[in-house]
């Protein structure tokens, strides 16, 4: 009958952890001003791939009326960027929106849904039930906590190559500066060789610089795709780690698998079980 009375007040004390998640924790985890910090990062980064992308655009304009033919593919490999920088920006708007939702999704659904689970091992199921319990808890924590900690993680070295962004930026409207004219002059190869003879350039050194150019887009869009989208997932897998490290949950089978990667036991798909 004691067993019964504790068991009771212990599943009480579940509903009512669960209803505090549902009613109090969500609506503070999924509140815009929670992660302010976190947003106003993800807003400068927008603001910064807006800026290249327009850039980018401009400076392949601008390379393409470079007279003869050796600045025309750098010029349309600069304007694919535009296509990269725009993925960029997908993924940049889909953290900020997935801050409010993994918040919700959390501490809505998931925190509650362990209650329950641990609740029933109470009275069924035992450790099973409460081995599932545990890692929905677990797995809460960590979608809510992903986003901030990457973040966090990709400021250091977004930071770090904020100079090599800006060079980017500079450089490339030197050159659409330098190129504007020749633009204007509208295939006059006269009126292009006054502009150039002006400008004390020759066609071969706008191609180069061009060219160089193109290289430091490429470095920067390199730290965009490392700060955006492959350091979250980097940190998730370490989440995951340290939980199973520290509290013995494996959470990976909870994951999709990867067509082709080991599973469990070294296996792959298809290969014949023991």
């Amino acid at each position: 009958m004691e067993n019964t009375l504790k068991r009771i007040l212990a599943a009480a004390l579940l509903a009512l952890l669960a209803a505090v998640s549902v009613l109090v924790v969500a609506e503070k985890a999924a509140a815009p001003e929670t992660h302010a910090k976190t947003v106003a990062s993800i807003d400068e980064k927008v603001e910064t791939v807006m800026k290249l992308t327009a850039t980018a655009t401009l400076a392949s304009a601008g390379i393409s009326a470079i007279p003869g033919d050796t600045a025309t593919p750098i010029a349309e490999k600069l304007a694919d960027f535009t296509e990269y920088f725009l993925l960029v920006l997908t993924v940049l708007y889909a953290e900020k929106y997935l801050l409010a939702m993994t918040g919700a999704g959390a501490f809505k659904v998931l925190i509650p849904l362990s209650c329950a689970i641990f609740g029933v091992s109470l009275f069924w199921g035992g450790k099973r039930l409460r081995t599932l319990g545990a890692k929905l808890a677990l797995l809460a924590l960590a979608l809510y906590l992903v986003i901030p900690a990457s973040i966090s993680v990709s400021d250091l070295i977004y930071d770090s190559y904020q100079d090599t962004i800006d060079t980017t930026v500079t450089a490339a409207q030197e050159l659409t500066d330098e190129t504007s004219q020749l633009s204007g002059a509208d295939g006059d190869q006269g009126l292009i060789s006054g502009i150039l003879a002006r400008l004390s350039e020759t066609a071969s050194t706008l191609t180069r610089k061009a060219a160089d150019t193109l290289s430091r887009f490429v470095e920067t869009l390199a730290v965009l795709i490392v700060t955006s989208s492959l350091i979250p997932l980097l940190v998730l897998l370490f989440f995951l780690w340290v939980i199973r490290q520290l509290l013995g949950v494996d959470l990976t089978p909870m994951l999709p698998h990867l067509p082709g990667a080991p599973r469990r036991g070294g296996e792959r798909p298809g290969s014949p079980a023991d």
